[in-house]
């Protein structure tokens, strides 16, 4: 029974991982749209 709780585990510690790459990668893809739109507004 040991060896599902630590199944388990591993689980939600990487389902809670992928969240917060998503979580970050939502977070910063604006930023680098807004940079790039200003870079062509720059060199235009």
């Amino acid at each position: 029974m040991s060896g599902f709780k630590i199944q388990r585990h591993l689980v939600a510690a990487f389902a809670s991982l992928l969240m917060s790459s998503i979580a970050v990668g939502a977070a910063i893809a604006p930023a680098q749209v807004s940079a790039a739109q200003v870079e062509v507004v720059t060199y235009a």
